[in-house]
């Protein structure tokens, strides 16, 4: 003999009181998203004023298994689709076959909420990525600066200064 289903409206009232109270948490989950994409946007806006044009990327995170599998999260400051910021990636594959691997970016705010928040404390990493960057960038520029010197004075011996005028 089969138990008939109890229809007392615990199930249904259940379900809706716990709909309440998802409604309210995901309308506080996205209060304060939306604060910590504020902050990011002014980080953000401090780096585009500085119109580095350097892309540097540090890992948060990395997995692998036995057979070669992995994945891999990180935070940088890149340019994703055409501009400029504050981003996050994400990198999975298999170590045997790297042209394979399936790289998704994105600016900090378009990205993941889990990924956004994971991301955050490494900020300051970011900071001290870009600083070690910027200053390998300024040694190469003076390096390719004198070869293009001596390139533009040898030219100019040849050609008898015409190139000068």
């Amino acid at each position: 003999m089969s138990a008939a289903p109890k229809d007392d409206g615990s199930f249904s009232e259940r379900v809706s009181s716990s709909y309440r109270q998802l409604s309210l948490a995901a309308s506080h989950l996205n209060i304060v998203s939306d604060e910590l994409g504020k902050s990011i946007s002014v980080l953000d806006a401090a780096l585009k004023k500085l119109n580095l044009g350097i892309s540097t990327w540090s890992r948060l995170d990395r997995w692998e298994d036995a057979f070669g599998n992995y994945s891999s999260r990180y935070l940088g400051y890149a340019k994703v689709n055409n501009r400029w910021g504050i981003a996050l990636r994400t990198v999975a594959g298999n170590n045997n076959q790297p042209e394979d691997a399936t790289v998704e970016e994105w600016l900090f705010n378009d990205a993941p909420r889990a990924l956004r928040i994971e991301a955050v404390e490494k900020l300051p990493d970011l900071f001290d990525n870009l600083i070690k960057e910027a200053d390998v960038a300024i040694r190469k520029v003076k390096a390719q600066t004198l070869s293009a010197r001596q390139l533009a004075a040898a030219l100019g011996e040849a050609t008898g200064g015409a190139e000068r005028k």
